[in-house]
């Protein structure tokens, strides 16, 4: 007797591999909205640093930073591919 365990997969997904590709885009547009963020406010901390040297090297680190955040964001899906074609299957 074989038991039909279709009717637990409430989710919409025919297989684990469209879920994870699911939460791995998912994560990569969160990301990009965290960065965007973390980008406006950058750009306010040095608009209202009115001059001060301090401000002025904290906001060019933190919009430096969230470019850099923002540029290993779109590269990720380069190197999960990497990992996954390279490191993880035998030949």
């Amino acid at each position: 007797m074989l038991v039909d365990l279709s009717i637990l997969n409430n989710t919409g997904y025919e297989n684990l591999t469209e879920f994870v590709f699911f939460i791995i885009n998912f994560a990569i547009s969160f990301s990009v909205v965290i960065v965007v963020i973390s980008l406006v406010i950058s750009g306010f901390k040095f608009i209202l640093s009115f001059g001060d040297e301090d401000k002025i090297k904290d906001a060019t680190r933190s919009m430096a930073f969230s470019l850099l955040g923002l540029i290993l964001v779109f590269i990720s899906p380069t190197i999960i591919e990497f990992v996954i074609n390279e490191v993880l299957t035998t030949k």
